[in-house]
Parts: C-alpha cells; sequence; structure tokens
C-alpha cells in the first residue's frame, strides 16, 4: 500500500501530464482525508475538484489547463513540504 503523500504526488503527476483522477480512486487510497494536513489535504482537495468537475471540462475547454496550472502548484508546495 502506497502511503497518502506518495499516492498525490504520482496522482498529482499523472493528472497535470494529461491524465485524470477520480473520486474512487482518492476514496480508495485515502480513507480519511480529514486526517490529511497541510500541503497533503490541499493536494487532496485540488485532485477531489478534478475529480468532480469532469462535466466542467467537457463543456469548457479552457478549464482543464487552467485547473492543471493549479494542480502544479499544488505539487510544487507538497513536493517542497516534502524536501525534495
Amino acid at each position: 500500500m502506497v502511503d497518502a503523500r506518495t499516492f498525490l504526488i504520482r496522482s498529482l503527476r499523472r493528472v497535470i501530464a494529461g491524465g485524470d483522477m477520480t473520486n474512487d480512486e482518492l476514496d480508495a487510497a485515502i480513507a480519511d482525508p480529514a486526517q490529511l494536513r497541510g500541503a497533503e489535504r490541499k493536494a487532496w482537495h485540488g485532485l477531489s475538484y478534478w475529480a468532480d468537475d469532469d462535466d466542467i471540462r467537457g463543456k469548457d475547454p479552457a478549464y482543464a489547463p487552467s485547473r492543471r496550472r493549479q494542480l502544479t502548484d499544488l505539487l510544487t508546495d507538497l513536493e517542497r513540504e516534502d524536501g525534495n
């Protein structure tokens, strides 16, 4: 089992690179997101919003690139907090 931080980093990288994320994946990997703190919590929320907003991405072509930029910032913060 991968720890929460590793899962979040891998998932952010995947979405930023053009992949996708579902709420089922988030729920399976992180059973209790309320336990997350700091950059991990922000990253989880960012991925959760991404998973929730597939309908918006389908309607607005500018939305996905904008959200991916935000996810890139979250990844930077998470890696900085991790010392990478």
